[in-house]
Protein backbone atom coordinates (compact mmCIF):
# COMPACT_ATOMS: atom_id res chain seq x y z
CA UNK A 1 0.00 0.00 0.00
CA UNK A 2 1.24 3.48 -0.83
CA UNK A 3 2.19 5.99 1.81
CA UNK A 4 -1.07 7.91 2.47
CA UNK A 5 0.77 11.20 1.91
CA UNK A 6 1.49 10.07 -1.68
CA UNK A 7 -2.12 9.26 -2.52
CA UNK A 8 -4.32 11.49 -4.63
CA UNK A 9 -7.87 11.98 -3.33
CA UNK A 10 -9.25 9.37 -5.74
CA UNK A 11 -6.49 6.92 -4.84
CA UNK A 12 -6.78 7.52 -1.12
CA UNK A 13 -10.17 5.82 -1.11
CA UNK A 14 -9.17 2.89 -3.26
CA UNK A 15 -10.91 -0.29 -2.17
CA UNK A 16 -8.56 -2.06 0.22
CA UNK A 17 -10.22 -5.44 -0.26
CA UNK A 18 -11.87 -6.62 -3.46
CA UNK A 19 -11.67 -5.06 -6.90
CA UNK A 20 -8.66 -2.74 -6.91
CA UNK A 21 -9.97 -0.85 -9.96
CA UNK A 22 -13.15 0.16 -8.14
CA UNK A 23 -13.13 3.63 -6.56
CA UNK A 24 -16.51 5.24 -5.75
CA UNK A 25 -18.56 3.36 -3.19
CA UNK A 26 -21.82 4.47 -4.77
CA UNK A 27 -21.06 2.67 -8.05
CA UNK A 28 -18.73 -0.23 -7.32
CA UNK A 29 -20.58 -1.43 -4.23
CA UNK A 30 -24.12 -0.99 -5.53
CA UNK A 31 -24.69 -4.74 -5.36
CA UNK A 32 -23.66 -4.84 -1.71
CA UNK A 33 -25.87 -2.10 -0.28
CA UNK A 34 -28.83 -4.27 0.68
CA UNK A 35 -28.58 -5.57 4.23
CA UNK A 36 -30.28 -8.96 4.70
CA UNK A 37 -33.04 -9.39 7.24
CA UNK A 38 -32.13 -10.54 10.72
CA UNK A 39 -29.11 -9.91 12.90
CA UNK A 40 -26.05 -9.06 10.79
CA UNK A 41 -22.96 -11.20 11.02
CA UNK A 42 -20.35 -9.91 13.45
CA UNK A 43 -17.43 -8.47 11.52
CA UNK A 44 -13.81 -8.18 12.53
CA UNK A 45 -12.19 -4.94 11.37
CA UNK A 46 -9.51 -2.65 12.85
CA UNK A 47 -10.39 -1.07 16.16
CA UNK A 48 -9.68 2.66 16.63
CA UNK A 49 -6.34 3.57 18.14
CA UNK A 50 -7.79 6.80 19.56
CA UNK A 51 -10.35 7.43 22.30
CA UNK A 52 -12.41 10.62 22.36
CA UNK A 53 -14.10 12.41 25.26
CA UNK A 54 -12.41 10.43 28.01
CA UNK A 55 -13.65 12.95 30.60
CA UNK A 56 -17.18 12.77 29.19
CA UNK A 57 -17.30 16.54 28.55
CA UNK A 58 -14.78 17.78 26.00
CA UNK A 59 -11.77 16.81 23.95
CA UNK A 60 -8.58 18.68 22.94
CA UNK A 61 -8.41 19.36 19.21
CA UNK A 62 -6.03 21.13 16.84
CA UNK A 63 -7.38 24.68 16.70
CA UNK A 64 -4.67 26.32 14.61
CA UNK A 65 -5.58 28.76 11.84
CA UNK A 66 -5.15 26.03 9.20
CA UNK A 67 -8.08 24.06 10.66
CA UNK A 68 -10.03 27.18 11.62
CA UNK A 69 -10.07 28.54 8.08
CA UNK A 70 -10.78 25.11 6.60
CA UNK A 71 -13.91 24.81 8.76
CA UNK A 72 -15.08 28.32 7.88
CA UNK A 73 -14.52 27.67 4.18
CA UNK A 74 -16.72 24.59 4.33
CA UNK A 75 -19.54 26.40 6.14
CA UNK A 76 -19.38 29.66 4.15
CA UNK A 77 -18.45 28.13 0.81
CA UNK A 78 -21.13 29.93 -1.25
CA UNK A 79 -20.16 33.43 -0.03
CA UNK A 80 -16.41 33.14 -0.44
CA UNK A 81 -14.59 34.38 -3.51
CA UNK A 82 -13.28 31.15 -4.98
CA UNK A 83 -11.36 31.62 -8.18
CA UNK A 84 -11.09 28.96 -10.87
CA UNK A 85 -7.58 27.95 -11.83
CA UNK A 86 -7.02 24.97 -14.12
CA UNK A 87 -8.72 22.01 -12.48
CA UNK A 88 -9.15 23.62 -9.04
CA UNK A 89 -11.17 26.11 -7.08
CA UNK A 90 -8.78 28.37 -5.17
CA UNK A 91 -9.24 30.58 -2.10
CA UNK A 92 -6.55 32.69 -0.43
CA UNK A 93 -6.52 33.83 3.18
CA UNK A 94 -4.21 36.73 4.10
CA UNK A 95 -3.39 36.91 7.81
CA UNK A 96 -1.03 39.00 9.90
CA UNK A 97 1.47 36.14 10.11
CA UNK A 98 1.24 34.75 6.60
CA UNK A 99 -0.87 33.33 3.81
CA UNK A 100 -2.97 30.19 3.51
CA UNK A 101 -4.11 29.12 0.04
CA UNK A 102 -6.81 26.44 -0.14
CA UNK A 103 -7.88 24.53 -3.21
CA UNK A 104 -10.50 21.98 -4.15
CA UNK A 105 -10.48 19.81 -7.28
CA UNK A 106 -13.11 20.71 -9.87
CA UNK A 107 -15.36 18.10 -11.37
CA UNK A 108 -15.59 18.15 -15.16
CA UNK A 109 -19.23 17.10 -14.98
CA UNK A 110 -20.30 19.53 -12.28
CA UNK A 111 -19.04 23.12 -12.12
CA UNK A 112 -20.80 23.80 -8.80
CA UNK A 113 -18.55 21.68 -6.64
CA UNK A 114 -18.07 24.41 -4.06
CA UNK A 115 -21.81 24.90 -3.67
CA UNK A 116 -22.53 21.19 -3.32
CA UNK A 117 -20.00 20.41 -0.59
CA UNK A 118 -21.79 18.99 2.44
CA UNK A 119 -21.52 21.47 5.31
CA UNK A 120 -21.19 18.52 7.68
CA UNK A 121 -17.72 17.87 6.29
CA UNK A 122 -16.52 20.40 8.90
CA UNK A 123 -17.33 17.78 11.52
CA UNK A 124 -14.88 15.39 9.89
CA UNK A 125 -12.20 18.09 10.08
CA UNK A 126 -13.02 18.58 13.79
CA UNK A 127 -13.08 14.82 14.38
CA UNK A 128 -9.66 14.29 12.79
CA UNK A 129 -8.30 17.41 14.52
CA UNK A 130 -9.37 15.86 17.85
CA UNK A 131 -7.80 12.50 16.94
CA UNK A 132 -4.54 14.19 15.91
CA UNK A 133 -4.01 15.67 19.38
CA UNK A 134 -3.71 12.12 20.73
CA UNK A 135 -0.63 11.50 18.59
CA UNK A 136 2.80 12.80 19.56
CA UNK A 137 3.87 12.98 15.90
CA UNK A 138 0.58 13.21 13.97
CA UNK A 139 2.27 13.72 10.59
CA UNK A 140 3.89 10.26 10.83
CA UNK A 141 1.66 8.35 13.30
CA UNK A 142 -1.37 6.72 11.71
CA UNK A 143 -4.85 7.43 13.06
CA UNK A 144 -6.99 4.30 12.76
CA UNK A 145 -10.76 4.83 12.99
CA UNK A 146 -13.85 2.94 11.90
CA UNK A 147 -17.43 3.86 11.08
CA UNK A 148 -18.62 3.22 14.63
CA UNK A 149 -16.48 5.85 16.34
CA UNK A 150 -17.27 8.35 13.56
CA UNK A 151 -21.01 7.64 13.83
CA UNK A 152 -20.83 8.14 17.60
CA UNK A 153 -18.99 11.44 17.14
CA UNK A 154 -21.54 12.71 14.61
CA UNK A 155 -24.50 11.44 16.62
CA UNK A 156 -25.50 9.09 13.80
CA UNK A 157 -25.62 6.16 16.19
CA UNK A 158 -28.78 7.71 17.67
CA UNK A 159 -30.47 8.25 14.32
CA UNK A 160 -33.29 5.74 13.91
CA UNK A 161 -34.52 7.11 10.57
CA UNK A 162 -31.37 6.04 8.69
CA UNK A 163 -30.37 2.51 7.78
CA UNK A 164 -26.86 1.34 8.60
CA UNK A 165 -25.95 1.31 4.91
CA UNK A 166 -27.03 4.96 4.50
CA UNK A 167 -24.93 5.91 7.50
CA UNK A 168 -21.92 4.13 6.01
CA UNK A 169 -22.34 5.92 2.69
CA UNK A 170 -22.70 9.29 4.43
CA UNK A 171 -19.54 8.70 6.49
CA UNK A 172 -17.62 7.65 3.38
CA UNK A 173 -18.80 10.72 1.46
CA UNK A 174 -17.89 13.16 4.27
CA UNK A 175 -14.46 11.61 4.72
CA UNK A 176 -13.80 11.75 0.99
CA UNK A 177 -14.75 15.44 0.78
CA UNK A 178 -12.62 16.33 3.82
CA UNK A 179 -9.56 14.70 2.25
CA UNK A 180 -10.03 16.62 -1.01
CA UNK A 181 -9.27 20.00 0.60
CA UNK A 182 -5.63 20.99 0.11
CA UNK A 183 -3.63 23.85 1.61
CA UNK A 184 -0.47 25.76 0.72
CA UNK A 185 1.21 27.61 3.60
CA UNK A 186 3.53 30.63 3.61
CA UNK A 187 4.19 31.75 7.20
CA UNK A 188 6.51 34.39 8.55
CA UNK A 189 9.34 33.73 10.97
CA UNK A 190 8.51 34.34 14.61
CA UNK A 191 11.32 34.24 17.14
CA UNK A 192 13.08 30.89 16.96
CA UNK A 193 10.32 29.49 14.73
CA UNK A 194 11.57 29.73 11.17
CA UNK A 195 9.37 30.76 8.25
CA UNK A 196 7.11 28.05 6.84
CA UNK A 197 6.71 27.35 3.13
CA UNK A 198 4.71 24.23 2.33
CA UNK A 199 3.42 23.29 -1.15
CA UNK A 200 -0.14 22.16 -1.74
CA UNK A 201 -1.00 19.05 0.24
CA UNK A 202 -4.25 17.56 1.61
CA UNK A 203 -5.01 18.48 5.19
CA UNK A 204 -5.71 14.79 5.75
CA UNK A 205 -4.65 11.75 3.72
CA UNK A 206 -6.63 8.58 4.19
CA UNK A 207 -6.80 5.05 2.87
CA UNK A 208 -10.07 3.22 3.37
CA UNK A 209 -11.21 -0.36 3.66
CA UNK A 210 -14.76 -1.52 2.90
CA UNK A 211 -15.63 -4.54 5.00
CA UNK A 212 -18.08 -7.14 3.72
CA UNK A 213 -20.10 -9.78 5.53
CA UNK A 214 -21.75 -12.85 4.06
CA UNK A 215 -25.41 -13.65 4.57
CA UNK A 216 -26.90 -17.11 5.02
CA UNK A 217 -27.87 -17.29 1.35
CA UNK A 218 -24.24 -16.70 0.36
CA UNK A 219 -24.65 -13.08 -0.75
CA UNK A 220 -22.26 -10.38 0.48
CA UNK A 221 -23.17 -6.95 1.79
CA UNK A 222 -21.37 -3.84 3.06
CA UNK A 223 -21.18 -4.02 6.84
CA UNK A 224 -18.38 -1.67 7.89
CA UNK A 225 -15.79 0.95 6.99
CA UNK A 226 -12.37 1.71 8.43
CA UNK A 227 -9.84 4.42 7.66
CA UNK A 228 -6.12 4.93 8.19
CA UNK A 229 -5.43 8.65 8.33
CA UNK A 230 -2.34 10.85 8.49
CA UNK A 231 -2.36 14.58 9.22
CA UNK A 232 -0.70 16.76 6.59
CA UNK A 233 2.70 18.32 7.19
CA UNK A 234 0.98 21.45 8.53
CA UNK A 235 0.79 19.52 11.83
CA UNK A 236 4.61 19.35 12.03
CA UNK A 237 4.55 23.14 12.47
CA UNK A 238 1.26 23.82 14.27
CA UNK A 239 0.68 20.65 16.34
CA UNK A 240 4.19 19.79 17.41
CA UNK A 241 4.57 19.19 21.16
CA UNK A 242 8.32 18.61 21.11
CA UNK A 243 8.90 21.57 18.81
CA UNK A 244 6.81 23.84 21.06
CA UNK A 245 8.92 22.84 24.05
CA UNK A 246 12.05 23.70 22.08
CA UNK A 247 10.36 26.91 20.88
CA UNK A 248 10.89 26.09 17.19
CA UNK A 249 7.28 25.11 16.37
CA UNK A 250 3.71 25.74 17.53
CA UNK A 251 1.36 23.54 19.51
CA UNK A 252 -2.07 25.12 19.22
CA UNK A 253 -5.12 23.35 20.57
CA UNK A 254 -8.56 24.13 21.92
CA UNK A 255 -11.38 22.15 23.54
CA UNK A 256 -14.12 20.48 21.53
CA UNK A 257 -17.40 20.03 23.51
CA UNK A 258 -19.12 16.64 23.30
CA UNK A 259 -22.48 18.35 22.60
CA UNK A 260 -21.29 20.40 19.62
CA UNK A 261 -21.08 17.81 16.77
CA UNK A 262 -24.65 16.47 17.30
CA UNK A 263 -25.89 20.06 17.57
CA UNK A 264 -24.30 20.96 14.24
CA UNK A 265 -25.85 17.84 12.69
CA UNK A 266 -29.21 19.08 13.96
CA UNK A 267 -28.81 22.68 12.76
CA UNK A 268 -26.96 22.37 9.45
CA UNK A 269 -30.03 22.36 7.15
CA UNK A 270 -32.21 25.05 8.72
CA UNK A 271 -29.73 27.26 10.59
CA UNK A 272 -26.48 27.35 8.66
CA UNK A 273 -25.68 30.78 10.13
CA UNK A 274 -25.92 29.36 13.66
CA UNK A 275 -23.39 26.68 12.67
CA UNK A 276 -20.99 29.35 11.37
CA UNK A 277 -21.27 31.33 14.61
CA UNK A 278 -20.87 28.23 16.79
CA UNK A 279 -17.64 27.40 15.00
CA UNK A 280 -16.48 31.01 15.23
CA UNK A 281 -16.91 31.09 19.01
CA UNK A 282 -15.45 27.59 19.36
CA UNK A 283 -12.16 28.69 17.81
CA UNK A 284 -12.15 32.25 19.11
CA UNK A 285 -13.01 31.76 22.76
CA UNK A 286 -10.06 31.28 25.05
CA UNK A 287 -9.82 31.30 28.82
CA UNK A 288 -9.65 34.89 30.06
CA UNK A 289 -10.18 36.48 26.65
CA UNK A 290 -12.85 38.97 25.74
CA UNK A 291 -16.04 37.22 24.66
CA UNK A 292 -17.58 40.17 22.86
CA UNK A 293 -18.29 40.21 19.14
CA UNK A 294 -19.50 42.91 16.77
CA UNK A 295 -22.69 42.06 14.92
CA UNK A 296 -21.18 43.37 11.68
CA UNK A 297 -18.31 40.87 12.04
CA UNK A 298 -20.74 37.99 12.63
CA UNK A 299 -22.82 39.00 9.61
CA UNK A 300 -19.71 39.13 7.41
CA UNK A 301 -18.76 35.65 8.63
CA UNK A 302 -22.15 34.25 7.68
CA UNK A 303 -22.98 36.17 4.49
CA UNK A 304 -19.79 37.73 3.19
CA UNK A 305 -19.07 41.39 2.34
CA UNK A 306 -20.59 41.43 -1.14
CA UNK A 307 -23.95 40.05 -0.04
CA UNK A 308 -24.18 42.60 2.79
CA UNK A 309 -23.61 45.42 0.29
CA UNK A 310 -26.61 44.20 -1.70
CA UNK A 311 -28.73 43.97 1.46
CA UNK A 312 -28.48 47.73 2.02
CA UNK A 313 -30.39 48.47 -1.19
CA UNK A 314 -32.96 45.64 -1.13
CA UNK A 315 -35.55 45.61 1.64
CA UNK A 316 -36.60 42.00 1.01
CA UNK A 317 -33.00 40.80 1.28
CA UNK A 318 -32.53 42.95 4.38
CA UNK A 319 -35.61 41.47 6.03
CA UNK A 320 -34.40 37.95 5.27
CA UNK A 321 -30.91 38.57 6.68
CA UNK A 322 -32.17 40.20 9.89
CA UNK A 323 -34.83 37.54 10.48
CA UNK A 324 -32.38 34.72 9.84
CA UNK A 325 -29.67 36.26 12.00
CA UNK A 326 -32.01 36.74 14.96
CA UNK A 327 -33.32 33.19 14.55
CA UNK A 328 -29.74 31.86 14.50
CA UNK A 329 -28.94 33.79 17.69
CA UNK A 330 -31.99 32.19 19.29
CA UNK A 331 -30.61 28.75 18.41
CA UNK A 332 -27.35 29.65 20.16
CA UNK A 333 -29.35 30.85 23.17
CA UNK A 334 -31.31 27.61 23.50
CA UNK A 335 -28.15 25.57 23.02
CA UNK A 336 -26.63 27.32 26.04
CA UNK A 337 -24.25 29.77 24.33
CA UNK A 338 -26.12 32.80 25.60
CA UNK A 339 -25.39 36.31 24.35
CA UNK A 340 -25.88 39.37 26.56
CA UNK A 341 -27.71 42.26 24.92
CA UNK A 342 -26.68 45.45 26.74
CA UNK A 343 -28.69 48.57 25.94
CA UNK A 344 -25.54 50.65 25.46
CA UNK A 345 -24.13 48.20 22.90
CA UNK A 346 -27.29 46.62 21.49
CA UNK A 347 -30.26 49.01 21.95
CA UNK A 348 -33.46 47.43 23.21
CA UNK A 349 -35.37 48.78 20.20
CA UNK A 350 -33.46 46.49 17.83
CA UNK A 351 -33.05 43.46 20.07
CA UNK A 352 -34.63 40.20 18.81
CA UNK A 353 -38.25 39.76 19.88
CA UNK A 354 -37.43 36.53 21.70
CA UNK A 355 -35.15 38.44 24.12
CA UNK A 356 -38.06 40.39 25.62
CA UNK A 357 -40.24 37.28 25.30
CA UNK A 358 -38.08 35.67 28.00
CA UNK A 359 -39.84 38.02 30.43
CA UNK A 360 -43.33 37.40 29.04
CA UNK A 361 -45.95 38.41 31.65
CA UNK A 362 -47.77 35.62 33.46
CA UNK A 363 -51.03 37.52 33.34
CA UNK A 364 -52.97 36.42 30.19
CA UNK A 365 -54.16 39.94 29.34
CA UNK A 366 -50.68 41.44 29.69
CA UNK A 367 -49.24 38.62 27.61
CA UNK A 368 -51.84 39.25 24.90
CA UNK A 369 -50.91 42.94 24.91
CA UNK A 370 -47.27 42.02 24.40
CA UNK A 371 -47.97 39.77 21.43
CA UNK A 372 -50.37 42.21 19.76
CA UNK A 373 -48.36 45.40 20.31
CA UNK A 374 -44.70 44.96 21.15
CA UNK A 375 -43.99 41.82 19.09
CA UNK A 376 -45.95 43.20 16.12
CA UNK A 377 -44.05 46.49 16.29
CA UNK A 378 -40.70 44.68 16.33
CA UNK A 379 -41.75 42.62 13.31
CA UNK A 380 -43.02 45.65 11.40
CA UNK A 381 -39.68 47.48 11.68
CA UNK A 382 -37.47 44.49 11.08
CA UNK A 383 -36.28 45.52 7.61
CA UNK A 384 -35.95 49.27 8.16
CA UNK A 385 -32.66 50.91 7.20
CA UNK A 386 -32.53 52.55 10.63
CA UNK A 387 -32.55 49.18 12.38
CA UNK A 388 -30.02 47.82 9.91
CA UNK A 389 -27.63 50.72 10.60
CA UNK A 390 -28.00 50.29 14.36
CA UNK A 391 -27.51 46.55 14.03
CA UNK A 392 -24.21 46.96 12.19
CA UNK A 393 -22.92 49.11 15.08
CA UNK A 394 -24.16 46.74 17.79
CA UNK A 395 -22.13 44.23 19.83
CA UNK A 396 -22.97 41.18 21.92
CA UNK A 397 -21.09 39.45 24.72
CA UNK A 398 -21.29 35.71 25.38
CA UNK A 399 -21.96 35.37 29.11
CA UNK A 400 -22.99 31.73 29.52
CA UNK A 401 -21.81 28.46 28.02
CA UNK A 402 -22.97 24.84 28.09
CA UNK A 403 -21.22 22.86 30.81
CA UNK A 404 -19.10 20.89 28.35
CA UNK A 405 -17.66 24.14 26.92
CA UNK A 406 -16.02 24.82 30.27
CA UNK A 407 -12.49 23.57 30.85
CA UNK A 408 -11.40 22.42 34.30
CA UNK A 409 -9.12 25.37 35.00
CA UNK A 410 -7.59 23.77 38.08
CA UNK A 411 -6.34 20.79 36.09
CA UNK A 412 -5.31 22.91 33.13
CA UNK A 413 -3.10 25.06 35.37
CA UNK A 414 -1.32 22.29 37.31
CA UNK A 415 1.75 22.58 35.12
CA UNK A 416 2.08 26.23 36.12
CA UNK A 417 1.91 25.73 39.90
CA UNK A 418 5.61 26.29 40.32
CA UNK A 419 5.33 29.71 38.71
CA UNK A 420 2.37 30.95 40.73
CA UNK A 421 2.43 31.49 44.47
CA UNK A 422 -1.03 31.57 45.98
CA UNK A 423 -0.21 32.42 49.62
CA UNK A 424 -1.61 35.95 49.36
CA UNK A 425 -4.11 35.21 46.62
CA UNK A 426 -5.87 32.41 48.52
CA UNK A 427 -7.17 34.96 51.04
CA UNK A 428 -9.04 36.90 48.34
CA UNK A 429 -12.31 35.43 47.05
CA UNK A 430 -14.69 36.43 44.30
CA UNK A 431 -17.38 37.19 46.89
CA UNK A 432 -15.04 39.63 48.64
CA UNK A 433 -14.35 41.43 45.36
CA UNK A 434 -18.06 41.63 44.56
CA UNK A 435 -18.91 42.93 48.03
CA UNK A 436 -16.21 45.60 47.82
CA UNK A 437 -17.38 46.64 44.35
CA UNK A 438 -21.01 46.96 45.47
CA UNK A 439 -19.93 48.90 48.57
CA UNK A 440 -18.19 51.41 46.31
CA UNK A 441 -21.28 51.59 44.07
CA UNK A 442 -19.30 50.51 41.01
CA UNK A 443 -20.80 48.39 38.23
CA UNK A 444 -18.91 45.54 36.57
CA UNK A 445 -18.57 47.61 33.41
CA UNK A 446 -17.21 50.61 35.29
CA UNK A 447 -14.73 48.42 37.15
CA UNK A 448 -13.61 46.80 33.91
CA UNK A 449 -12.88 50.26 32.47
CA UNK A 450 -10.91 51.29 35.55
CA UNK A 451 -8.84 48.09 35.46
CA UNK A 452 -8.62 48.03 31.65
CA UNK A 453 -10.01 44.50 31.73
CA UNK A 454 -13.01 42.99 29.97
CA UNK A 455 -16.33 42.88 31.78
CA UNK A 456 -16.40 39.11 31.32
CA UNK A 457 -13.09 38.90 33.24
CA UNK A 458 -14.66 40.74 36.21
CA UNK A 459 -17.69 38.45 36.05
CA UNK A 460 -15.59 35.28 36.01
CA UNK A 461 -13.38 36.47 38.88
CA UNK A 462 -16.42 37.28 41.03
CA UNK A 463 -18.06 33.94 40.27
CA UNK A 464 -14.89 32.10 41.29
CA UNK A 465 -14.39 30.61 37.85
CA UNK A 466 -10.85 31.94 37.51
CA UNK A 467 -8.07 32.24 40.06
CA UNK A 468 -6.71 35.69 40.83
CA UNK A 469 -3.09 36.48 40.04
CA UNK A 470 -1.01 38.39 42.60
CA UNK A 471 -0.59 41.31 40.20
CA UNK A 472 -4.36 41.49 39.75
CA UNK A 473 -4.92 41.46 43.53
CA UNK A 474 -2.75 44.57 43.84
CA UNK A 475 -4.65 46.22 41.01
CA UNK A 476 -8.05 45.39 42.51
CA UNK A 477 -6.94 46.61 45.94
CA UNK A 478 -5.85 49.95 44.53
CA UNK A 479 -9.29 50.50 42.98
CA UNK A 480 -11.52 48.96 45.66
CA UNK A 481 -10.68 50.52 49.03
CA UNK A 482 -12.87 48.02 50.87
CA UNK A 483 -10.84 45.07 49.64
CA UNK A 484 -8.18 43.92 52.06
CA UNK A 485 -5.64 41.17 51.57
Amino acid sequence: MKDPHELRPSEAFELASGDANCYPTSSCLSDFLVTPQGKPTTIDYPQPNVTLYQNGKNQPFASCLVIWQACHLMTKRTYHQWRQEDDYYMHEYQGRSGTLVYRLPRSKDNLKDVDTIDIRVVLVHLFLAACATQKSIPWTEEIIVNDRIIAEFLGLDRRKNMSRVKKLLLIESLMRQACELQVEIHWQQKGKIESIDLPFEPLWSASSAYHMSRAEDGSSYLSGLSFRVLAGHWSAYFLNQEGARNKNAYYQYGWLPVSLPPKIMNLWQRHEGAVVMLLHFLFRLRVGQDRSAKVSSLLKLVYGDQHLQVVWYKSDARRKVITTFESDLEQLFHYGLRPLFEDSLYPEAIQPWWVSAQNLPNDPEEALTYWTEEAWGATAAINSKKKWTQLLNASITITEFPNDWRVDIAKDMTRHKAKHKSNSVSNITGDMIKAARLQQGVSQRQLSCLLRKSQSWIRDIESGRYKIKPSDVALLTSVLDGLSA
